[in-house]
């Protein structure tokens, strides 16, 4: 049985308009990853739709509107793949609605952080008021931020810690420095290359046995905390964190991402039918009757979806084999 292709996007009722919903669309495409701080999502209207009773797009829909995204299979009600914010509408052919997640707000307004000594979760309760923070408990030493965005204290926490503290939002919970979640609460989806995959371009890297990694962190009056794990002799992989880190916390990070490096992964992307649903955090587990050494299980980093008259694709990228 062929299972339809249901979609449902809900316009939320604001500015004295009531909602709207979209039954049918032309294509939406949805990309999230956990590499960047905004997840993104684009609807392409119809032609011929019927709600405009004289008005332009743009006086219909603005940015800032509430939107959420429904997409999947069957006569329910298909999940929600998107919740967020209308960040730009075209006035072209096809009109496209362009759509930001919560990261949207956070790149407006200012807020003001000054102290001496503040911890990662304290500053991004401060930075994200009202939003639920999923981060290491670090202390960051004195910051001062000035009447700037909020996205603008995220980039700078990322340059701080060299692009080991990626900030992003799940839902309504904002993560920092938590790529993959607590490991024993990661959901598992199962892929069989034969059976559930439209197309794939893997290549599989080469592990790393030789390979050094060192940590600093700059401390008070010009002195430094170094701390690394591996064998000398080979590739280095170095990080600087320009505030305070213990050494023990500098060793515990050291050996997490030697691990890290260690193992195989992925490089290039899977193409998946619409079902089942996986996003950017989870874990796959591949099976394959051909291609056995692409057999494992690996952590996704990044989900593009795309939904329209051509099917309901996932184009998932693989990142870190789960260790």
């Amino acid at each position: 049985m062929t299972l339809m292709m249901a979609v449902h996007i809900i316009f939320s009722a604001i500015r004295g308009r009531n909602a709207i919903e979209l039954r049918r669309v032309s294509e939406v495409q949805i990309e999230r990853t956990w590499k960047e701080f905004t997840g993104r999502a684009e609807i392409k209207m119809p032609r011929n739709i019927k709600i405009l009773n004289g008005l332009s797009y743009t006086d219909i829909f603005k940015n800032g509107d509430p939107v959420e995204i429904r997409i999947g299979y069957g006569v329910d009600e298909p999940p929600v793949e998107f919740t967020g914010y209308i960040s730009d509408v075209s006035e072209g052919v096809p009109v496209v609605i362009r759509c930001e997640d919560e990261m949207y707000r956070l790149k407006r307004g200012n807020v003001s952080v000054v102290s001496s000594a503040i911890t990662l979760r304290n500053l991004l309760q401060q930075a994200a008021p009202g939003y639920e923070i999923d981060c290491p408990d670090m202390n960051l030493g004195a910051v001062r931020f000035l009447n700037v965005a909020p996205i603008t204290i995220l980039d700078q926490i990322k340059k701080d810690t060299d692009g080991t503290l990626y900030s992003y939002f799940d839902g309504k919970v904002l993560r920092c420095g938590v790529i993959y979640s607590d490991q024993s609460n990661v959901p598992v989806v199962g892929i069989h290359l034969e059976k559930n995959a439209v197309s794939e371009s893997l290549n599989k890297k080469n592990s790393v046995e030789n390979l050094l990694v060192e940590l600093t962190s700059v401390l008070a009056k010009g002195k430094k905390n170094t701390a690394r794990a591996g064998k000398e002799g080979g590739d280095v992989i170095k990080k600087n964190y320009n505030f305070p880190v213990s050494l023990d916390d500098l060793k515990k990070e050291a050996e997490k991402l030697l691990k890290q490096a260690q193992v195989q992964g992925f490089d290039g992307s899977i193409t998946l039918f619409g079902i089942p649903a996986v996003h950017h955090g989870m874990k796959v587990h591949i099976k394959s009757d051909i291609f056995k050494n692409m057999e494992g299980t690996f952590y996704i980093e990044k989900v593009v979806k795309k939904f329209g008259d051509s099917g309901f694709r996932q184009e998932v990228t693989l990142g870190d084999k789960a260790i």
